[in-house]
């Protein structure tokens, strides 16, 4: 699987990514090619995960349960939705910018 940094816009794999930092939701993984921290939105990656398991429960109340399609069947069409839109949203976004090397400063 191929990620594109923020910054630098090229393209590495998940294999190749030695640097990380944080847990869960807000771990940031360093760029290969520039060093830029890059990571995703808190926010869309809740969203993407709430709108898959709340599918998921519907679709198994909704085997198991009987009359109860009038409330699984929006559910479960609303979930994918979801899920999609922010699938398609959420992507790596910059944390924090790698430092400039020092540039050819003249001492005076």
């Amino acid at each position: 699987m191929l990620l594109q940094c923020a910054f630098c816009h090229k393209g590495f794999s998940v294999a190749s990514v030695t640097q990380s930092r944080g847990k869960g939701l807000g771990s940031h993984i360093q760029c290969p090619k520039c060093g830029a921290w890059l990571g995703r939105n808190k926010w869309l990656t809740s969203a993407k995960v709430i709108g898959f398991y709340s599918a998921v429960a519907a679709g198994v109340a909704g085997y198991f349960l009987d009359n109860v399609m009038h409330i699984v069947t929006p559910t479960i069409i609303l979930s994918v939705i979801l899920v999609g839109i922010t699938h398609i949203m959420d992507h790596l976004i910059l944390i924090e910018a790698p430092e400039e090397p020092a540039q050819n400063i003249k001492a005076d």
